[in-house]
């Protein structure tokens, strides 16, 4: 007996079955189906994390969710998040909290009366610190030129001016498929188009971010000879799995170890500025204390009369980052930008305008909030 091939015969019976099907009932199976996955989600999101939160509450005795942040919870040594609290963890992490403007969960989570919610958002962290550790010329002059990296590497990758959403969208596809060890297979997985085409974007991605392709062979040619990655900040881990005589396994450590260059890079500039804007807000007396961290961004709740110079001590230390300059002397070859909302929760934000790091509509913001 052959090999089953899934794929082709998943393909044949589903086209088997939809042949069979009348257009009304193709309808109704796509209603269903939606409905069903808005079932699930909506359950998901009720059981997890409104009840979670509820338990929370009712056990702490207060109105008020903790959680608990650790280094040494991931190995890229960014910060994990755990429900806490006093006795046991409960309630929910905040990394976890999904960003659904139908079902905004994270709305839930308010200020205190007179206070903001401050979320600030490093944009195209990652790649950022690729183009600077690569040393790739053409991604650093798309960012400090301030153009759109995926459409600025689509016009390179498709060689026109005039880019559609869904070519667009195939180059921020490969620019993080690529940053993370991906190939042609990811790639139309990811976007629908065939492997073929797949292949030839790569190429013409190449052809475009030399740099990028050198450091990543650069990577795994020292992974491989010493069993370590390291970051610029010179954090270290460990990939003994480089020396397995498994091809997949081997294929893993490297691609943890790129990852790992990349990501705890960018960790590292995010726990740096948190830092420096902590203790300045501490130092002016600035009502303002962080509460979180997701990802890339900061949460900060602040006084509403504190708002815009806690908006300028955070700017200045993530986007000019004295804390790095002073403690690890160093600069970056591309500039780095954030994007910051002002808000009443954690999920229903106004977007601030910077100009020369200074806040430039809080006035309307605040009006907008206090109609």
């Amino acid at each position: 007996m052959g090999k089953w091939d899934h794929r082709n015969e998943g393909k044949r019976i589903s086209q088997s079955l939809l042949q069979e099907k009348s257009t009304e009932d193709l309808r109704n199976s796509q209603r269903f189906i939606k409905g069903l996955l808005h079932l699930r989600k909506s359950q998901k999101l009720a059981k997890t994390y409104i009840e979670g939160t509820k338990k929370a509450i009712a056990y702490n005795g207060v109105p008020k969710v903790f959680v608990d942040y650790r280094f040494d919870g991931t190995a890229t040594g960014r910060l994990s998040c755990a429900a806490y609290s006093a006795k046991k963890a409960m309630g929910v992490s905040f990394h976890t909290l999904p960003r659904d403007k139908d079902n905004n969960i994270r709305s839930l989570f308010t200020c205190p009366e007179n206070h903001r919610f401050i979320t600030v958002d490093y944009a195209a962290m990652e790649l950022r610190v690729l183009a600077h550790i690569a040393k790739d010329g053409n991604m650093q002059t798309a960012f400090t030129q301030g153009a759109d990296l995926h459409t600025y590497t689509a016009q390179m990758l498709f060689s026109k001016e005039e880019i559609s959403k869904d070519e667009r969208q195939i180059a921020k596809a490969i620019s993080f498929l690529i940053a993370y060890g991906g190939g042609a297979f990811n790639l139309a997985e990811t976007t629908g188009i065939t492997v073929g085409k797949a292949k030839k974007i790569i190429s013409n991605y190449q052809n475009v971010y030399p740099a990028i392709f050198e450091y990543m062979e650069f990577v795994e040619k020292f992974i491989k000879q010493n069993q370590y990655a390291y970051t610029i900040f010179g954090r270290r881990r460990n990939l003994p799995d480089i020396a397995s005589k498994d091809y997949t396994v081997v294929n893993r450590a490297a691609r943890q170890g790129l990852n790992f260059t990349i990501q705890s890079t960018a960790s590292d500039i995010l726990l740096c500025g948190l830092l420096g804007a902590h203790r300045r807000l501490r130092e002016e007396g600035i009502s303002a204390k962080p509460v979180a961290t997701v990802h890339d961004s900061i949460e900060l709740i602040c006084h509403k009369d504190d708002t815009e110079r806690c908006l300028e001590i955070v700017y200045d230390e993530l986007v000019n980052y004295p804390f790095i300059k002073k403690h690890f002397n160093i600069n970056f070859d591309v500039p780095l930008k954030i994007d910051a909302e002002v808000g009443f929760s954690f999920g229903d934000g106004v977007e601030v305008d910077f100009q020369d790091g200074k806040p430039q509509n809080l006035k309307e913001i605040q009006a907008y909030m206090n109609d």
